[in-house]
């Protein structure tokens, strides 16, 4: 027994490295394989075993159909460019050729004959598109039948354009009811936001042009009904001559309506429940919008996180300028240097890399959980083709190739330098050992390195190595980079340096890295403090503050200092906050005309008066600008104003137990 026990730690020690979890704890029953051993003439029954990490990965992964595919919206974004490209340079004369080409045609005995075939088979074609459209409209109308909450009609989609405005008209419905009936969680905000997500819908607009249209056609017909009725009565001879006009004139006239407005038609007629009807809900909501005269101040302060494309019935997702830049780099097989703030978008550009790259990816983060947290997410949207590396667990898919390495500095770099021999499984059974990694660094086409700024941390050493390692394009990302120059300028040095080893006669090649620094977010982040204050029953509780950036923004910092100030990000109810304020505390004649948020967002938005999350950016940019001058100009008002903006004192606490129970009861 002793000598068994020492081979198979000998086994062990030869094929896996001593600091891996034990493989033993890794796998799970897979059912059991029987064979016969014809010498002893008995059954042997083995328990078959395969790896868990796959179903870890599996039921870590975010929920289906919520991972976004950056390539597709890419494509979209060139597809735009193109066309926006090729307009006006198109010749007049070519215009001209291309619109009379086919006009003439040659002679042809069996042209009529294909004629009409051609119209056979788009008959058809017209007919079964027909019939589906019918069936996905009743499928819908059966779905939503079914729902009768807000929630329920969010999280489901529609086949059909009438589908699609049947949900949105039943939604306004509902919040309309609620906020007319006073129920909990019912708000203006609500109604109004569903409202301009309708009325933002192509179809809906469309449609509901088509209805306003045959309603007067309509009225008009009445009108000279009656008309014809008198003149009738005036000249009885006239009349029987001027009927058969009429009927023709009327056939002439008579408005045929779309699929999309004869739903909506039969929604505005039948449409409703025992609370009303779905065309008093859509004339509360119209007569609620117009009626407020402060609109645009009412989006800043209650619908921030609202604001397109934050909202939540009409997301429409379009690229940033700076990530197409990125994006476009990639294509090229640029390396790239991004510094942007937390949930800017960033996860975009690695997502895009890992899928566009021809060979495999070396994903490098700096803890094991971001490295579960991404490769649970990567597993699923690569189907299966991820290979994880930590201090604990190495795994590779033992199926197929590799589209991603996802790993710590350290653990990547032991595991893929050194000497890689038959280990494991390949040795006993001829199979491909999910527990070793295949070694070296030639299989990489692209490196990621997020959070890059822990090149100055505990595994920076080995992650430098990692770069130097790999002779193929880095996509560098981090949200706090203080020397973005300087480590664009390194990592230039190291791709001259692949450069001058790959060409033994090295050619004027480009060893160029682009820099890209963002400091806006995508989101709308509100910072808090937390203090004390005396509650009623004389006790002290912690209550949260909201924290101004402005604070922060001294005189001195605003003039020499304008990249701190840029990241300084404010919420549209911070700007509002401080236009209140600067109106308050500055003499009227300082202050500029488009200070005012009503006349400065009235020259970007239409009738409809909604404003969108850029918009607030541009506003903003125009506060600490107007706050650059006022800091000049009127220093101890402005001096005061800031003063004014800064949270108490604040106290280190060593057990914050009870104030976090107040805290969250808060923030509920």
């Amino acid at each position: 027994a002793d000598g068994e026990a020492d081979k198979d730690l000998l086994f062990k020690l030869r094929t896996f490295d001593v600091y891996w979890v034990e493989k033993s704890a890794l796998m799970y029953r897979d059912g059991f394989d029987k064979t016969f051993d014809r010498e002893t003439k008995k059954k042997i029954i083995t328990i078959r075993q395969r790896s868990s990490i796959p179903l870890i990965l599996r039921d870590m992964a975010p929920p289906a159909g919520s991972i976004f595919d950056p390539a597709i919206k890419w494509q979209e974004e060139k597809e735009r460019r193109r066309i926006e490209a090729g307009k006006g340079t198109e010749d007049p004369a070519a215009a001209a050729a291309k619109g009379k080409k086919g006009g003439k045609g040659g002679g042809g005995g069996g042209k009529k004959g294909n004629e009409k075939k051609r119209n056979t088979a788009d008959s058809i074609k017209e007919s079964n598109a027909a019939e589906k459209l019918k069936r996905d409209h009743e499928r819908d109308l059966q779905k939503l039948s079914n729902l009768r909450t807000l929630k329920a009609l969010q999280e489901t989609t529609c086949d059909t354009q009438s589908g699609k405005i049947h949900r949105m008209i039943k939604m306004l419905h509902l919040a309309v009811c609620d906020l007319r009936q006073g129920t909990v969680g019912a708000s203006e905000a609500e109604v109004l936001d569903i409202l301009w997500a309708l009325e933002e819908m192509n179809s809906f607009k469309s449609a509901d042009d088509e209805v306003a249209k045959e309603k007067a056609a309509k009225k008009e017909e009445k009108k000279e009904e009656k008309k014809s009725d008198k003149k009738a009565k005036k000249d009885p001879k006239k009349d029987k001559k001027s009927k058969g006009k009429e009927k023709d004139e009327k056939a002439e006239t008579k408005i045929v309506l779309s699929t999309e407005a004869a739903t909506l038609k039969s929604l505005y007629k039948d449409g409703g429940d025992s609370r009303g009807t779905y065309r008093d809900s859509l004339k509360y909501a119209r007569k609620l919008m117009s009626g407020k005269e402060n609109l645009i101040s009412f989006q800043l302060t209650e619908m921030a996180d609202r604001l397109p494309p934050l909202s939540r019935y009409n997301r429409k997702f379009q690229l940033e300028p700076w990530q197409c830049d990125i994006l476009q780099a990639i294509d090229n097989r640029e390396s790239a240097v991004v510094c942007a703030p937390t949930s800017s978008g960033k996860t975009l550009l690695s997502t895009y890399t890992c899928k566009n790259a021809k060979g495999t990816v070396l994903f490098v983060l700096p803890s094991e959980v971001l490295v579960w947290q991404v490769a649970s997410t990567y597993y699923q949207f690569f189907k299966g083709n991820v290979t994880v590396c930590t201090e604990q667990i190495t795994f590779q898919e033992v199926t197929g190739d590799a589209q991603v390495y996802i790993g710590t500095p350290i653990a990547l770099e032991r595991s893929l330098c050194k000497v890689r021999g038959i280990a494991g499984d390949e040795m006993t059974k001829g199979e491909r050992e999910f527990m070793i990694l295949d070694g070296g660094f030639h299989q990489f086409d692209y490196l990621v390195l997020d959070e890059v700024h822990t090149l100055n941390g505990p595994e920076g050493d080995a992650l430098q190595r990692l770069i130097k390692a790999c002779n193929c394009p880095v996509l560098a990302l981090s949200a706090t980079i203080g020397n973005a120059v300087q480590l664009k300028e390194w990592f230039q040095s190291v791709l001259k340096q692949h450069v001058e080893a790959k060409y033994i006669e090295p050619e004027e090649q480009k060893a160029d890295v682009v820099l890209k620094e963002h400091y806006a977010r995508f989101i709308n982040l509100q910072r808090y403090v937390v203090t004390e204050k005396e509650g009623k029953d004389g006790k002290k509780e912690a209550k949260l503050v909201k924290l101004h950036p402005v604070a922060a923004m001294t005189a001195e910092r605003l003039n020499s200092q304008p990249e701190l100030i840029s990241a300084l990000s404010m919420t549209p109810s911070d700007m509002m906050h401080l236009w209140k304020r600067l109106k308050a505390m500055f003499p009227g004649t300082v202050l500029q005309e488009l200070d005012n948020p009503d006349n400065f967002f009235n020259q970007y938005v239409d009738e409809s008066k909604r404003i969108t999350l850029d918009q607030t950016k541009e506003y903003e940019a125009r506060l600490k600008g107007r706050l650059t001058e006022l800091s000049q100009s009127h220093p101890d008002l402005y001096e005061k104003l800031r003063v004014a903006q800064e949270p108490p004192p604040l106290q280190a606490k060593t057990d914050v137990s009870d104030e976090l129970y107040d805290v969250v009861k808060q923030m509920k």
